[in-house]
């Protein structure tokens, strides 16, 4: 029997009806299989326990709010192994911390330090199927419950996987698979039968919200053998995420976006390498990921800087260089908001000058304004302002073929 790690995600356990349809699922692959379940809190539960916890404190402290996001994924948990009973089902629910998930000391974003789950094998072992609550651990040092941050289960599942060095990991979705690009957006994109750990981990890191990009990140370094399914129709294959040998083709593969960024440009700053490196590091210090950084074409002994961050760092990175600007002495700092980014991933994509050109043509014709673009290897990434965005990416995702039937 091959042992699978199984993830059903909140959309997929929304009511006692939906539950109930992925317990009926189970059963029958527990037949075949040997199964460990992670599953996420209820449809929107955990949403619901957040706006609990601002109703009774402005800023609720992050164990507290640990404490209490943490019963969404113990709910389905128990339910959910009681519906597998019923259906004659040996099941046993467990914590994340009962089956030996130890994290940093971290609140409400915890890394995942190590997996000690001799628990969780014994269960196996004595023909159960385990269902674990996934978002969650318990710190190392202080022994204190921890979440792992939203979509934090994903990356439980694969931390299972990886730890019980399992035959698959199957991460079931409200959607179809991993798509050409958002398909709530896009009806007509076309869902892909593979894709290559480096394309998915770039693709979850941009925008494509099918996947946790620490999840993706996870799997990619340690090879686990990936598939996205969709919880709708769960016999049907999804999407494969593994080894892909495309030799040295060249294409794209899949556009995603991500909204809300902003922009900062501190003007005319004096010229100095220690005052660069004092920006980047007082950022870095606030632990605020920057997704652009220019400096611009020294004027006389001036140059401007600039940085792309997410809408969520924008206040702190609005102080933080508030406060450079006047200990510099630079002339002003200037702020533009919603600029997006669209990237656009598939093998050797940035490295195809006809793509980015195409893209290029692409975008003009539709009037977007490029506020810079970055390469790699996989990506080439826009970050623009657009009239409308979502047509923006339709016109793309034509250009390159991305929408139509299945491929």
């Amino acid at each position: 029997m091959a042992l699978v790690v199984t993830k059903f995600g909140g959309r997929s356990l929304a009511s006692t009806r939906h539950l109930k349809r992925v317990a009926c699922y189970l059963a029958e692959r527990a037949a075949s299989d040997k199964l460990v379940v992670i599953v996420s809190a209820m449809g929107e539960r955990t949403d619901e326990l957040q706006t609990l916890a601002k109703s009774v404190a402005h800023q609720p402290e992050g164990r507290e709010l640990d404490m209490l996001l943490t019963t969404g994924e113990r709910i389905t948990m128990s339910l959910l192994a009681m519906a597998l009973q019923d259906k004659g089902v040996p099941a046993r629910s467990f914590t994340g911390s009962q089956v030996g998930i130890h994290t940093d000391e971290s609140h409400n974003d915890a890394r995942i330090l190590f997996v000690r789950g001799r628990r969780l094998a014994d269960t196996l072992d004595a023909g159960y199927v385990p269902i674990v609550a996934g978002f969650q651990g318990v710190s190392a040092e202080g022994k204190e419950v921890t979440t792992l941050g939203r979509g934090g289960s994903d990356t439980t599942a694969v931390a299972l996987a990886r730890f019980l060095d399992a035959d698959g990991c199957e991460l079931y979705k409200a959607v179809r698979g991993l798509c050409t690009a958002d398909p709530k957006l896009f009806p007509k994109a076309r869902r892909l039968d593979h894709i290559s750990y480096e394309e998915i981990v770039e693709l979850a890191d941009f925008g494509a919200r099918v996947l946790h990009p620490r999840a993706a990140a996870l799997a990619a370094r340690y090879r686990i053998p990936l598939e996205l399914k969709s919880s709708l129709t769960p016999r049907k294959k999804g999407t494969r995420v593994g080894e892909v040998a495309e030799l040295e083709d060249r294409f794209v593969r899949a556009v995603t976006q991500k909204r809300g960024l902003v922009r900062f440009t501190v003007k005319d700053v004096p010229r100095n390498p220690q005052v660069m490196t004092q920006a980047v590091a007082q950022l870095a210090d606030a632990g605020v990921r920057v997704f652009f950084y220019s400096h611009g074409h020294p004027k006389a002994a001036e140059f401007d800087l600039a940085f792309i961050v997410s809408r969520e760092d924008a206040p702190e990175v609005e102080k933080i260089l508030t406060s450079f600007r006047t200990e510099t002495g630079a002339a002003s700092l200037s702020v533009m908001k919603q600029i997006s980014s669209v990237s656009l991933v598939g093998p050797g994509v940035g490295r195809d000058a006809a793509i980015t050109r195409r893209a290029f043509e692409t975008l003009r014709a539709e009037d977007a304004h490029i506020e810079a673009f970055t390469t790699s290897e996989l990506k080439v990434t826009f970050f623009l302002r657009a009239r409308s965005l979502r047509n923006t990416i339709e016109k793309l995702l034509k250009e390159f073929n991305l929408i139509g039937g299945p491929k």
